[in-house]
């Protein structure tokens, strides 16, 4: 729905105007300082268990958990098929949390997790090659890992759409604190090994939705609502659409790159890969945030001046972490990795480019989705994924890495264009309201960096 002359000066007014015509039911400034601590706790504790895992495990011991714990995490974000995406956007709608929502989704998480992990289970032995059949038992048993990640994610969801930010943060942190701690113990007691590390992760995993479970109690064992779990699932499936598209976009690049090019480019190309993505947590505070602003708003106006405002607040965060990443690339490179792989350094900045584009995009598309505007996704990721493909494999036999990485910055700056020409032209949200580098969103940005730095201080 195209916004009136009205709503469209509305756009490019003051936030104060947008907060006046739809009071929060929850403080941006707050939730983006709750999500943002989460964001650099998980980080940090992501940075402690992965050294601690390599350090102790060595490469062999590291591949093999690798091989438990891979395809239970890579099927997460394909199989859970949007749902707490639209469990927040149902919860979003109303003043209190449904316990028919709440039990509905709670079923929908556990039937998706037990019917997925169990078909997996089936077919894993045809896809362990055999000098890795040893580790079949262990890795059957960590599918476990899908319902108990699906059931703790769609139930964050309904925190999300309510606006609980702290107990939603305090979640997103806690599995990563668990697995730190399991692994830990296990070094203490000399138990560290490949199997002992997945079952810490699974502990974690397990506990980190019990804890969930536990916080709506007995909302959660009433009879599931047919007509609300089509409903979910519908909507789901309209969101999955797009970030399916999304997420073949992100990783089309390294399979391309695996089909044509020698291992030792393959590894430059993933130290490259591993500089770009360190920003991206500057990104998941905003997609979280602004997903819920966006989707609790009835009045359609109202809805693109929120998109429109946290869109700014997104830009400044990951320019600033862009900037950041491109000042310790060379150094870091050979400080982290080594002197042999300062040949990555070129790759790297065209891949921070594209994370940039990235971290930009998946903001806007989580808000139009919001905005119920699911399909501008769907096609600007295709058309981003056809130039990757069409152009990026002779570039990358002609120029290598190099070129390959600057093909997927183009094809992430269409897929941004494309989302910013929709909103412009189609939804007729001013170009201006898009643009993050006024005194508006400049002294907004520093306010909320101001909150989270007292926040973490006093941590």
């Amino acid at each position: 729905m195209p916004v009136s002359p009205h709503a469209a000066n509305i756009l490019i007014a003051e936030e104060s105007e947008a907060g006046r015509l739809a009071p929060l039911r929850f403080s941006n400034r707050r939730a983006y300082s709750q999500t943002f601590t989460a964001t650099v706790a998980t980080r940090c504790l992501g940075i402690i268990s992965g050294v601690l895992a390599a350090r102790l495990l060595g490469p062999s011991g590291r591949g093999e958990l690798a091989v438990i714990v891979f395809l239970p995490m890579l099927l997460v974000p394909i199989g859970e098929l949007e749902l707490p995406r639209s469990v927040a956007y149902e919860v979003s709608k109303t003043d209190e949390t449904s316990g028919a929502v709440l039990a509905t989704s709670f079923w929908l998480a556990i039937g998706l997790g037990v019917i997925q992990a169990l078909l997996l289970a089936l077919f894993l032995p045809l896809y362990l090659p055999a000098d890795k059949l040893p580790l079949l038992s262990a890795s059957r048993w960590f599918m476990i890992y899908l319902p108990a990640t699906y059931v703790t994610a769609t139930l964050m969801g309904s925190d999300q759409g309510s606006g609980r930010f702290g107990r939603f943060s305090f979640l997103l942190a806690l599995p990563g604190g668990l697995y730190a701690l399991a692994i830990i113990v296990a070094w203490g007691l000399g138990r560290a090994s490949p199997w002992s590390f997945a079952l810490g992760l699974l502990l974690a995993t397990l506990a980190t939705a019990i804890v969930r479970v536990a916080m709506d109690g007995n909302s959660l064992i009433l009879k599931p609502d047919g007509a609300i779990a089509r409903r979910l699932l519908k909507r789901g499936i309209a969101y999955y659409l797009p970030a399916i598209a999304g997420f073949i976009l992100c990783r089309a690049d390294m399979f391309i790159l695996v089909r044509i090019a020698p291992s030792a480019a393959i590894g430059l190309y993933a130290v490259a890969q591993a500089i770009s993505t360190g920003q991206i947590g500057a990104v998941i505070p905003f997609v979280h945030v602004s997903f819920t602003a966006v989707a609790r708003e009835e009045n359609r106006a109202a809805a693109l001046v929120v998109l429109a405002h946290h869109f700014r607040l997104a830009q400044l965060a990951i320019v600033v972490a862009a900037l950041a990443a491109t000042a310790v690339t060379p150094w870091g490179i050979r400080l982290l990795f080594g002197p042999n792989f300062t040949g990555a350094t070129t790759a790297a900045y065209f891949l921070i480019g594209g994370s940039v584009c990235w971290g930009m995009s998946q903001v806007l598309e989580q808000g139009l989705r919001a905005a119920e505007h699911p399909r501008p996704g769907i096609f600007s990721n295709l058309t981003g994924l056809a130039v990757l493909v069409a152009v990026g494999i002779p570039a990358c036999m002609r120029h290598g890495i190099n070129g390959l990485a600057a093909i997927v910055l183009v094809a992430q700056i269409l897929n941004l264009s494309i989302l910013i020409g929709f909103c412009v032209l189609r939804l007729h949200i001013p170009a201006r309201s898009l643009w993050a580098f006024d005194y508006r969103a400049l002294r907004y940005f520093h306010e909320i960096v101001s909150s989270f730095h007292r926040r973490f201080r006093s941590a």
